[in-house]
């Protein structure tokens, strides 16, 4: 009898006692027998290591200083032995099944090297907001560009083919270091969606696509990535043609950000800008989702976050 593969939850964290506790249980409450959670701390004052003490012996978890989050994600790959790992934030969660799913597929599909599917977004109590599909088919192109974002939390990366990239989190990047990694892995090998819920994608106030400032962020380290490549003198000549099409993605990504935090002046200014930069017919098909969604967020109090307008009613603000 062959050997169960070993599936190893990586979760770099830094002061996240308020959802690392239902992040952990999401993991012990597999139903696969060959798991490992390896938690790095980036040495947290709030809690958190008083957490992580408590489930010493059911987990693998480590407390020291670091140079930030993609250097905490970097130290738990080291310590990373799975033959599949995914990343989990410490502020979401696993579905019970998540990881026999994840073996499952790796096994159907030798070919993919990630192989994601789908997740619930839910607010801070952990009631559903909606559902959030992966992209299908998978397009290396559109994923480049921003024009598709893979949910990370959902993605199960194969260990062979992540060796064959380089076995290391960009440290050079502040934050994306996931978007890095799918970049690195999408210009050597295919990946692939599967359509099944896997995880729950958290959204609160504290969630960096809830603040514009690390939205900023996002873009330069993505705008970084792309550079890089667009640079290599051995990048192909049709990646090197991507250039506008990726910065005009990349600035439609932060519209989008920007018009969900209620921001709807800054994000459409942004999509313009876009939509000058590249007015292809790929970027326009996206336009009547996005005034879809700037008509919601004119409705729903500035666009806040359904968890942030439920919090004001509470209050009768």
């Amino acid at each position: 009898m062959n050997k169960l593969p070993l599936v190893s939850i990586l979760t770099p964290c830094f002061n996240s006692a308020t959802y690392l506790e239902r992040c952990i249980e999401s993991v012990l409450a597999q139903d696969y027998p060959n798991v490992e959670h390896i938690v790095q701390d980036g040495n947290s004052r709030d809690g958190t290591q008083e957490i992580l003490a408590r489930y010493t012996g059911r987990m693998d978890w480590v407390s020291e200083p670091d140079k930030g989050q993609s250097d905490g994600l970097n130290k738990a790959l080291q310590r990373c032995r799975g033959d599949i790992f995914l990343v989990l934030n410490a502020d979401d969660e696993l579905l019970p099944h998540a990881a026999a799913w994840g073996v499952e597929q790796m096994a159907k599909h030798p070919e993919a090297a990630v192989i994601y599917g789908d997740q619930h977004n839910i607010d801070p109590a952990g009631r559903v907001l909606l559902d959030s599909f992966g992209p299908d088919p998978y397009d290396f192109v559109k994923m480049f560009c921003v024009e598709d974002v893979l949910p990370a939390q959902a993605a199960f990366i194969r260990r062979e083919a992540m060796e064959a990239v380089g076995w290391y989190a960009d440290v050079t990047r502040k934050t994306c270091p996931d978007y890095e990694m799918w970049v690195r892995l999408g210009l050597k090998f295919p990946m692939l969606h599967v359509p099944g819920f896997v995880a729950r994608y958290r959204l609160h106030p504290d969630s960096e696509g809830c603040q514009e400032e690390a939205l900023e962020a996002m873009i330069i380290a993505k705008q970084e990535v792309m550079e890089r490549i667009f640079s290599d003198p051995d990048t192909s000549k049709d990646i090197r043609a991507l250039r506008r099409r990726a910065y005009a993605g990349l600035l439609w990504w932060i519209a989008d950000g920007l018009l969900f935090q209620g921001k709807a002046n800054k994000g459409l200014r942004r999509a313009a800008k876009a939509m000058t930069v590249y007015p292809g017919l790929r970027l326009l098909r996206k336009t009547p989702g996005f005034l879809f969604n700037w008509w919601k967020s004119s409705r729903n109090r500035f666009g806040l976050p359904s968890f942030a307008i439920a919090e004001q009613e509470k209050s009768g603000t």
